[in-house]
């Protein structure tokens, strides 16, 4: 199972530019980052839902 946004934001967390990205998954350098943000929000999102109340 491919996860593109995964695989983008993984690849730009190791330091390689949103351009390099691009052309590694063969789309434009902002589709790119806009994959790695759906993928922050994902993953904040279902941080945040199993997250306990502290008060």
């Amino acid at each position: 199972m491919s996860d593109d946004e995964h695989d983008a934001w993984q690849l730009h967390h190791h330091g390689a530019s949103w351009e390099d990205i691009g052309t590694e998954m063969g789309c434009s350098p902002t589709t790119a980052q806009t994959l790695a943000a759906a993928y922050e929000k994902r993953t904040d999102s279902a941080a945040a839902q199993t997250q306990n109340a502290l008060f």
